[in-house]
């Protein structure tokens, strides 16, 4: 059942590193246009992303072939966001955008896959002596609990919103077109 596992994963991988290939998303200029709020390419790719995996993890869930489970919301979320932000903007690259980038033989992912090594190395060899300061006032990272709601009425509330957001931007942004 492993091999099942790996083999889906894989093949979801190489599918989604296509997708990332072909819509232009890897490019530095698209990741920075992002974060600069001139390109919203990534913002509507990632909002589809997000609705459509939000949907499918519950309704799987829900049919009992896999178990959802929200994390605990603690300091060391942000301080980990902050540092993958930050690598981002510099870098441009996410993990994801790196793996495609180098899966294109470009060059400067490799070095961006040694960084991001090193990072998880200083990680590892870090965390014992942080671990106490940044996990500690964890909260439930559970919204509907949170929120007191019914999970699938969040879950249509946010669709209806991201999806709003993802026509919104379409018609207000050319998405930045004439850098590519």
């Amino acid at each position: 059942m492993t091999a099942v596992y790996v083999l889906f994963g894989s093949a979801v991988g190489f599918v989604f590193g296509y997708i990332l290939t072909r819509t232009g998303i890897t490019k530095y200029p698209r990741v920075m246009g992002m974060l600069l709020l001139r390109d919203f390419k990534i913002l509507k790719f990632m909002l589809t992303a997000v609705t459509a995996s939000m949907i499918l993890f519950y309704l799987f869930s829900d049919l009992g072939l896999l178990k959802v489970v929200p994390k605990n919301l603690d300091w060391g979320k942000l301080v980990g966001g902050l540092v993958f932000g930050a690598g981002m903007g510099i870098l441009g690259y996410c993990p994801g955008t790196m793996a495609a980038r180098i899966g294109e033989g470009k060059k400067e992912a490799i070095f961006a896959a040694f960084g991001m090594s090193l990072g998880i190395f200083i990680y590892a060899l870090t965390i014992r002596p942080v671990r106490a300061a940044l996990l500690s006032n964890e909260m439930n990272g559970d919204l509907f609990a949170l929120f007191g709601l019914h999970r699938w009425l969040v879950i249509a509330i946010a669709a209806v919103v991201f999806v709003s957001i993802i026509v919104l931007v379409d018609r207000k942004f050319d998405d930045n077109r004439e850098n590519f």
